[in-house]
């Protein structure tokens, strides 16, 4: 029997999966002091997920089992609760207003008035076949007072509430529950993505001044902008890692895997950068023959999706209306972040600085040099997420939904050493 490591009373061990086109990601952590103690990693290749959405059960289930199994074998220790990431084509998001009036004379706004004017910007959607994920507030203003981000306690005649509100689509969201639960896994809270590697890669300062996350993934690169401390938009760019993979294989008439190697180990997204002369190998399709080919060949099949990538982001910046307030530029994670040359690329294109972002080594303990890479970005946020949130509700609300959950955790781990 395999030892297990005990539960600190004061912080529950959670379980964070980042559900990818190419890759999922599991990571088991808990807080330690002020830092985030990482337990256990676990990585898998993605099966039945395209774009950002499932479309093989029994694929996703596999393949999500697998990388949590790899996580737990590492880490000895069961998560109570469990966050999953979401993110694709799937998701839709709105900027809505709502305002409650209080009373002529003024009064003191409290907590159920705040509820009210947040619950009553909804109105304004069609959620008919929707699943809401956040309802992200972005400001408040009682009577002419703008800027405020917590109005509970003070006085006024009106109070209005601007939000930005994360919807998913309703057969997106059972699909994901349902991958979940044929893994043997409950999921708590389906977290949107680029929310969770906020979390992870950007500063609060960067939040506050303006500033675009693109996070990219193997099928799409999703894109948030922060300013004044709340996120004011967000959007998805049907292309990713995965479209780079394929130009590649098409462009050097080679196998996916190894054109994947070549992006990997040989790829630059600005290939003015390459001499002419630099030569590589890779196989030929169906052959165990090698061939000869300039790098910067190579490199300028990925230079030309990766230019449509950033000419589809500049856009969809523009169309925001932020794009002038963004202060702090622009952050690139995600496993294709870390593309040689891309920053530079980005910036020349986006005209606004362009920096890679990873979460940061001070923020975690334990598994430190594994998860310090773009790729786990999301999985990273997706733990600080759920901390958050534990604090926020309080010692009292989650002992009952660990103790909810009691018998699926023993289930599982009965599973997964077939005990008897």
């Amino acid at each position: 029997m395999k030892s297990w490591r005990s539960l600190d009373s004061h912080s529950p061990i959670l379980g964070a999966v980042d559900v990818g086109t190419s890759k999922i990601c599991t990571l088991i952590g808990q807080k330690k002091s002020s830092a985030i103690e990482v337990l256990g990693v676990g990585l898998s290749s993605s099966r039945g997920v395209r774009r950002g959405k499932i479309i093989d059960i029994n694929k996703a289930a596999g393949a999500i089992r697998e990388s949590f199994s790899l996580a737990l074998e590492i880490a000895r220790a069961m998560p109570d609760l469990v966050y999953a990431g979401i993110a694709g084509d799937g998701v839709s998001s709105f900027n809505l207003e709502n305002e409650v009036f209080l009373n002529k004379g003024g009064r003191e706004i409290n907590a159920r008035d705040v509820d009210k004017v947040l619950e009553g910007s909804k109105a304004g959607v069609n959620l008919e076949g929707k699943r809401i994920l956040h309802l992200l507030p972005q400001e408040y203003i009682v009577d002419d007072q703008t800027g405020i981000a917590d109005p509970a306690g003070m006085i006024g005649s009106s109070l209005r509430a601007k939000v930005h509100l994360i919807t998913v689509d309703e057969n997106q969201f059972h699909n994901f529950s349902k991958s979940f639960q044929q893994a043997g896994l409950e999921v708590h809270r389906l977290v949107f993505q680029p929310l969770a590697s906020a979390l992870a890669v950007l500063h609060p300062m960067e939040k506050e001044m303006g500033i675009t996350l693109v996070d990219i993934g193997g099928g799409t690169a999703d894109i948030a902008i922060f300013y004044g401390g709340s996120m004011r938009y967000s959007g998805v760019v049907p292309l990713g890692g995965e479209s780079i993979t394929s130009d590649l294989a098409v462009g050097l008439r080679t196998s996916r895997d190894e054109a994947e190697r070549i992006k990997l180990h040989h790829g630059c997204a600005f290939s003015r950068h390459i001499p002419d002369d630099e030569v590589i190998e890779a196989k030929n399709l169906g052959l165990s023959s090698l061939q000869t080919v300039k790098r910067k060949y190579a490199c300028e099949i990925i230079e030309a999706r990766v230019r449509e990538l950033f000419l589809l982001i500049r856009r969809a910046i523009k169309s925001s209306g932020f794009y002038p307030l963004l202060r702090g530029g622009v952050v690139l994670t995600g496993g294709s972040a870390l593309l040689e040359g891309i920053a530079e690329l980005g910036s020349s294109i986006l005209e606004l600085p362009v920096r890679v972002g990873s979460p940061e080594s001070k923020d975690h303990v334990g598994m430190i040099q594994t998860v310090s890479h773009p790729m786990f970005s999301t999985a990273c946020g997706l733990l600080q997420f759920g901390l958050e949130e534990a604090t926020k509700r309080g010692r009292k609300s989650l002992v009952l939904d660990l103790e909810n959950r009691g018998s699926k955790v023993i289930d599982w781990i009965r599973d997964f050493f077939m005990l008897d």
